[in-house]
C-alpha cells in the first residue's frame, strides 16, 4: 500500500504528494505507541503511582539487575533526563536503590529492593494482561508473525538514527 497519494485542494492549481494515513507504517507506529504510552501511564499512576517511564525502568533492573541507568537509556531508548528523574523518583519511593559499581567505583549501579520487586509483579501482571488485550483476535501464528516483524523494525533502528538524505528534501524524513 502506498504511503502518498496526490492530492489538489481547494484553490490549488498543482497537485501534490500528502501522506496517507492509512498506508504510512510512521503514522501507526507512533499512533499506537503514543496512545498505549498515555493510557499505560495514567493507569499506572491511578493504582500504583508510578508512570510508564518508571515501570519501563523497573522492568528492565528486572530483566537486568545492577544496571548504571545509561544501560537503561541504551536499552528502552528514553532520554538521560526522563531515566534520571524516574531513578531519582523510585530511589525516593524506596522502590530501587543506588550502589557503588564494584568494578568501577564512579559509577552508580540501581537495584530493586524489596518493595521494587513487589511493585513490579503487580505492574508485570497488568502490562501483560493489556498486552493480551490488544493482541486479542490474532492467532498464535499471526502474533509470532507479528512480533517478527517487530523485531526486524527494532533491528534497522541504528540504521534509523544515522539516516540522512542526499539531499535536503530528496528521501523524506
Amino acid at each position: 500500500m502506498p504511503s502518498t497519494k496526490r492530492h489538489k485542494s481547494e484553490g490549488q492549481r498543482d497537485e501534490r504528494d500528502v501522506l496517507d494515513l492509512g498506508g504510512y507504517v510512521p503514522y501507526f507506529l507512533t499512533a499506537i505507541s503514543n496512545t498505549w504510552s498515555r493510557s499505560s501511564s495514567r493507569l499506572y499512576l491511578e493504582r500504583f503511582g508510578v508512570g510508564v517511564t518508571e515501570w519501563r525502568v523497573m522492568s528492565q533492573l528486572a530483566i537486568e539487575p545492577a544496571i548504571a541507568a545509561q544501560r537503561i537509556c541504551e536499552v528502552i531508548g528514553l532520554d538521560k533526563g526522563a531515566v534520571s528523574r524516574s531513578v531519582a523518583s523510585l530511589v525516593a519511593a524506596g522502590h530501587i536503590r543506588e550502589s557503588a559499581d564494584f568494578r568501577d567505583g564512579r559509577r552508580q549501579v540501581l537495584e530493586l529492593t524489596a518493595s521494587g520487586y513487589a511493585l513490579h509483579d503487580k505492574l508485570i501482571a497488568l502490562a501483560t494482561a493489556r498486552e493480551q488485550m490488544i493482541l486479542e483476535g490474532f492467532t498464535a501464528a499471526e502474533r509470532a508473525q507479528f512480533t517478527g516483524f517487530l523485531r526486524r523494525l527494532h533491528a534497522r533502528l541504528p540504521e534509523l538514527r544515522d539516516f540522512r538524505p542526499a539531499s535536503e528534501g530528496e528521501d523524506g524524513q
